[in-house]
């Protein structure tokens, strides 16, 4: 008779068991396992694999990158020169246009100074003709001729 009690006891302890398990994984919930966790591997190994080619790929843009800020490099300091040049010709022409400028009034003045002599010397060579006319009508009317 003590073996059914034995008996007994141990199905009462796997069923208490499995009734807390499943009350345990009720509650709680288990992850549930994907099905595509191998495809999930199998591309971090890929990734991975792939890895030296993009490596080599960024390598090759990086010198790529650099060949690049060394031609915008050149390419700015020759702008720097070529812009020296266009200064100092720029300097040169203002001072052409200056210096051309001062010729200009110098000979607007001249041209305005020769002119009031021009003018000055007419009117005086008329005042001269008109004053000898009026001369000879005063003498001439003095002296009774006329």
């Amino acid at each position: 008779m003590a073996r059914p009690t034995c008996r007994f006891a141990l199905y009462r302890r796997i069923v208490c068991a499995a009734i807390a398990l499943l009350f345990i994984f009720g509650i709680t919930r288990v992850p549930e396992v994907h099905a595509a966790y191998w495809d999930d591997v199998y591309q971090g190994f890929e990734q991975f694999s792939r890895l030296p080619g993009d490596v080599y790929q960024l390598k090759e843009s990086y010198r790529q990158t650099q060949e690049d800020l060394e031609e915008a490099r050149n390419s700015l300091e020759a702008y720097q020169e070529q812009n020296a040049q266009l200064l100092e010709q720029n300097r040169k022409l203002t001072d052409t246009v200056t210096e051309l400028k001062n010729f200009q009034t110098q000979r607007d003045q001249a041209s305005h100074r020769n002119k009031m002599l021009i003018i000055t010397a007419i009117i005086l060579l008329a005042g001269y003709f008109i004053g000898i006319r009026l001369l000879r009508y005063g003498m001439r009317r003095r002296s009774g001729r006329y």
